[in-house]
């Protein structure tokens, strides 16, 4: 039986913004101070909006609401908790790169700053794409999108959290090995660190092959790809296709074979037997 009746704090406000969605309930408040009271006396309310035209007062249960911020005028909408502070995009932009799909919700924004605290200020949000012909905001609730990055004049892209550090893991690399299927996309690169960091922007992918003829990055959403390594000494006719693969799991492990004595010999041939004998070859 507690409440909290302590000065009312505005400066998480959002003037001319509404926050769509995850709606518990609305009611009439007098004004936005009456509003922020009924959001701090219900329990999961974490955001708001104000429609200063009627006096409704729309209380949500994610910052945000459910798809992020929309221009909208005579709504004011907040977040109980925020960060003002301003945002550095210096190391995590991706300049001339989309992050196509995942879309929650789009917002006209002059700078990648300011798509920036749209995105903080949305729970859902983890990255988006910034147009710079119309400064359209692309909210995104996957990192890279939904499938990772694309090439883009004029388009500039970015997740909220990145890996910039050094590329370490090329001892995973396996070089004249493809790992077919499980394709996001495909991406041209300028050598293998340049796949591996394409792969670390996208939430979804664990492996890559990359075709040195071409520079063709494939990212993968599965280790070793869907049916796993292919040698390219196995496709002689299509040399041109597929030698010069080098292909790599994000995470592997190079550790020494110590569990041989495992195997169990002649086990294939057993198998093989019982399938004719089922099928009436015998």
């Amino acid at each position: 039986m507690e409440c909290d009746r302590s000065e009312v704090d505005l400066s998480c406000q959002r003037e001319g913004v509404n926050f769509a969605g995850a709606d518990i309930g609305n009611m009439i408040a007098v004004d936005i101070e009456a509003c922020v009271i009924f959001c701090r006396d219900t329990e999961g309310c974490v955001s708001f909006s104000y429609n200063e035209v009627n006096n409704y007062c729309y209380l949500k249960n994610m910052r945000g609401g459910a798809r992020g911020p929309t221009a909208y005028v005579g709504i004011t909408s907040m977040n109980m908790e925020c960060q003002n502070s301003r945002i550095s995009t210096a190391e995590c932009l991706r300049e001339d790169q989309n992050f196509p799909g995942a879309d929650l919700v789009s917002i006209k924004e002059d700078t990648p700053e300011g798509c920036a605290k749209h995105c903080r200020d949305t729970e859902a949000c983890v990255a988006f794409s910034h147009r710079e012909s119309d400064n359209l905001c692309f909210l995104k609730s996957k990192r890279g999108g939904a499938s990772g990055p694309v090439l883009t004049v004029g388009v500039n892209s970015m997740n909220m959290e990145c890996d910039n550090s050094a590329v370490t893991n090329l001892d995973c690399a396996r070089e004249d090995w493809n790992f077919p299927g499980a394709d996001l996309r495909y991406i041209q690169t300028d050598d293998l660190e340049e796949c591996v960091r394409y792969c670390r922007d996208t939430e979804e992918c664990v492996a890559f092959s990359i075709n040195n003829a071409n520079g063709y990055c494939y990212l993968k959403r599965m280790r070793g790809g869907s049916v796993g390594p292919t040698p390219a000494a196995n496709y002689v006719s299509l040399n041109m296709v597929t030698a010069g693969h080098n292909s790599m799991n994000m995470v592997c492990d190079n550790s020494d074979v110590d569990n041989l004595d495992c195997i169990r010999e002649g086990f294939v041939t057993i198998v093989m037997w019982t399938t004719l004998t089922a099928s009436g070859r015998d």
